[in-house]
């Protein structure tokens, strides 16, 4: 089945969404790496690593609106200029229970292509909900009652906590498939495309028509 100009317009939008990813899953290998060539300290390190995450929280949000462009809904105009994650999760939830991308595992031999779905280790939806609200704490200094206590913990140099949010993202990520509301057309994704130089690459696959 040929693709049309909308679904063609939609996968190349994905393909750039993955792209931005990446470029800010970088950014958190050098703070964390102390790459960032500006000898900046943990409490901006974090401040640095919290905003690129908010970041993809979002571009995985809205890259699901675009993944889903075939919903009439997702093309009205108060989902299109909505930018908060957890609530275009809330509404795409509501029009396609199954939304949200699931990570797999792709095996090609021979142009046969098999899917296995990885069910665990990856940023869930709850969890990118949780950490949208989480960076959006602590991308604020805070009240001034409190201003001491949180100057004191943003001093601490342990990026653990980035680390282990990097590497969820990553794993969601790094293969994934996202289906259809009809579960008869699918992106299938991948992050670092080795046949492309290492660029995203995302594939539309069409289920056989039920009988």
């Amino acid at each position: 089945m040929a693709k049309s100009n909308q679904q063609n317009d939609n996968l190349n939008f994905y393909v750039y969404i993955l792209e931005e990813i990446k470029a800010r899953i970088e950014i958190l290998n050098m703070a964390m790496n102390g790459r960032m060539g500006t000898g900046l300290t943990p409490p901006f390190l974090r401040e640095i690593s919290y905003l690129q995450l908010r970041m993809m929280c979002e571009l995985v949000a809205i890259g699901c609106i675009s993944a889903h462009g075939d919903l009439e809904s997702t093309k009205s105009n108060s989902i299109q200029k909505e930018y908060a994650a957890d609530k275009i999760i809330k509404r795409l939830e509501k029009l396609h229970p199954d939304f949200y991308p699931h990570p797999v595992k792709l095996t090609i031999n021979t142009g046969n292509v098999n899917m296995e779905r990885v069910e665990a280790g990856h940023l869930s939806k709850a969890e990118l909900i949780n950490l949208y609200h989480e960076c959006g704490e602590k991308l604020h200094r805070g009240k001034l009652g409190s201003f001491k206590t949180t100057s004191d913990k943003m001093k601490q140099p342990d990026l653990s906590d980035v680390f282990e949010w990097g590497r969820k993202f990553i794993a969601l990520l790094n293969q994934h498939h996202i289906a259809s509301k009809d579960n008869l057309s699918h992106y299938v994704c991948v992050l670092n495309y080795q046949e492309l130089n290492n660029h995203a690459c995302v594939w539309i696959a069409q289920s056989p028509l039920p009988k």
